[in-house]
């Protein structure tokens, strides 16, 4: 023991670093101040590119809600996740950390947009998700025999065909004087404006006319702050490369048809976009339409789009959304077999045993597939 208050603590003696020392300490201090700020320029500094990366494989069965009287709705315990990819806007340094992972796609403005207006193209996708829940929720009812029916919308721009519309077009060809997103409200070819609710009144206007004719059209636009003011433009109308006696505007349509239920079914999809979530929202709605569990134990996710006779169609981000599916832990993933077999053998090499990707073609397909799987196999409810 001893007396801390007569104990003598004698100070350490301090040494001068050496010379040698101060020159190899000056320039690490420097290297280490230089990548520190480095670091923080580039956690600031705009930059123009934008990620494809692996996003999330949630349940289904928390966005979808059924309300109706006539209805007997029987919550699955298990349920179908639908995929999702990240395409958020990145810093250098989160563009550097992209560019060495192998399942993340750093892509330029031009590339991600195709026109670089990530709002505008926001909005497209948006309107897109919205309408693949709207064919898959016909495709599901009309599955179970339930009377669904489809209801035209207006007519809104989609896009171009690059053949119809390549750089050098004239100034009066659609792809100069249309955007995407645009929603056309009237036609005038020369006996007057004839207003424009749904999309068949075009191709109806257009037979009276031949290409080379000078159409003007009122046009709503869609801007970063939603629909704009109703504005004229005039475009020149072209023949179908396919169909010599079919004269075009020369704009492909964006599906904006709305169905028809005899009960509300909503699915809450916030802001996701895109239309890659409709085969797994058809077969979702079917699961909680009848009895059973359509999904196997494993855990199963989908992705693909739908179409009305119950077409899967191909999607985008394959490889990066088999990443997502595999971090969720569900061990099968339905995707669309147009995806091809060379993407589909990339995706499988990416999560290796850990999911097994199966390619459907279709909505029997893809029941087909879940019943093999251990599913239930689905019995049409009595209404």
């Amino acid at each position: 023991m001893s007396d801390t208050q007569t104990e003598k603590v004698l100070a350490p003696k301090v040494v001068a670093p050496s010379l040698r020392a101060q020159v190899v300490a000056i320039p690490l201090v420097t290297i280490a101040f230089l990548i520190i700020v480095t670091t923080l320029v580039a956690m600031v500094w705009p930059l123009q590119r934008y990620e494809t990366a692996p996003g999330r494989a949630d349940l289904v069965g928390s966005r979808l809600s059924i309300d109706g009287a006539q209805v007997v709705v029987y919550r699955p315990e298990r349920g179908v996740r639908f995929v999702t990819a990240l395409g958020t806007k990145l810093n250098p340094l989160q563009a550097f950390m992209g560019w060495v992972d192998p399942f993340v796609n750093v892509l330029t403005c031009e590339q991600r947009f195709g026109d670089c207006n990530p709002t505008q193209s926001h909005e497209v996708q948006l309107g897109a998700m919205a309408n693949a829940k709207e064919i898959a929720a016909y495709v599901a009812l009309s599955y179970l025999g339930f009377d669904a029916t489809f209801q035209e919308g207006p007519a809104q721009v989609a896009g171009f065909d690059a053949s119809i519309c390549p750089e050098d077009a004239p100034k009066l060809r659609s792809c100069k004087v249309l955007a995407v997103g645009d929603v056309i409200t009237s036609i005038d070819i020369g006996d007057g404006p004839i207003e424009v609710k749904v999309i068949s009144k075009l191709s109806e206007v257009l037979k009276k006319a031949k290409a080379g004719d000078i159409a003007t059209l009122g046009v709503i636009p869609l801007t970063n702050d939603g629909p704009g003011t109703l504005k004229s433009v005039d475009v020149e109308l072209i023949q179908s490369p396919d169909d010599a006696s079919r004269t075009l505007i020369g704009f492909s349509a964006r599906d904006t048809r709305t169905v028809q239920l005899p009960f509300m079914v909503n699915f809450d999809t916030d802001q996701i976009g895109g239309p890659s979530a409709g085969l797994s929202f058809t077969l979702a709605l079917i699961d909680n339409l009848t009895k059973g569990e359509l999904i196997p134990p494993q855990g199963v996710a989908v992705t693909g789009t739908i179409q009305d006779d119950g077409t899967v169609g191909a999607i985008g981000a394959l490889v990066q959304k088999s990443i997502a599916v595999k971090k969720s832990g569900a061990k099968v993933f339905l995707v669309p077999t147009a995806q091809g077999p060379d993407e589909i053998a990339a995706a499988q090499a990416a999560v290796g045993d850990a999911v097994t990707i199966i390619p459907v073609a279709t909505l029997d397909e893809a029941l087909a597939a879940l019943i093999r799987l251990g599913g239930d196999k689905v019995v049409t409810p009595v209404k």
